[in-house]
């Protein structure tokens, strides 16, 4: 199975509380979301982020029960970006932390790896200055489970 780093590009309809696992409740603000994550395990990880009705594991399990993702960005590489990934796109504008720690409780590098931006951003241009070869999945690409392939 192929491994590397992804982005899932999320979008929330409203603004609303949260409850993210033993983080905590949080006030979430209508808008898009980028979580950065690595699947050097494998891409199946991002399949996982895909399902309906499953066990809240990790932070971004609890975000998705409310929020869906629009997009995911996948690059298959063999070592970690998704820290430089998330460095970059927070000095872009518009670019907010919302949760401190969410998807980084391991992470002694990141604040976050949920970032909060108020339009869709253009995440694909940090990848394309990291030089990383990736591909851009889109709803339509991954709404029947059953024919997704990465």
């Amino acid at each position: 199975m192929k491994k590397g780093t992804y982005s899932l590009i999320i979008f929330l309809k409203d603004s609303r509380e949260i409850n993210i696992g033993k983080l905590g409740k949080f006030f979430f603000k209508r808008g898009y979301y980028v979580y950065n994550g690595s699947a050097l395990g494998g891409f199946g990880r991002v399949k996982y982020h895909l399902k309906e009705n499953k066990i809240n594991r990790w932070h971004i399990d609890y975000f998705l029960e409310k929020a869906s993702i629009v997009k995911i960005i996948l690059a298959e590489v063999k070592e970690n970006y998704e820290h430089e990934i998330t460095y970059r796109l927070l000095k872009k504008d518009n670019a907010e932390i919302i949760v401190k720690g969410f998807g980084s409780s391991d992470c002694n590098r990141c604040l976050s790896h949920l970032i909060y931006f108020n339009e869709s951003p253009k995440i694909e241009e940090v990848y394309q200055e990291l030089c990383l070869n990736y591909k851009v999945l889109k709803t339509t690409d991954f709404k029947d489970m059953q024919t997704f392939k990465i």
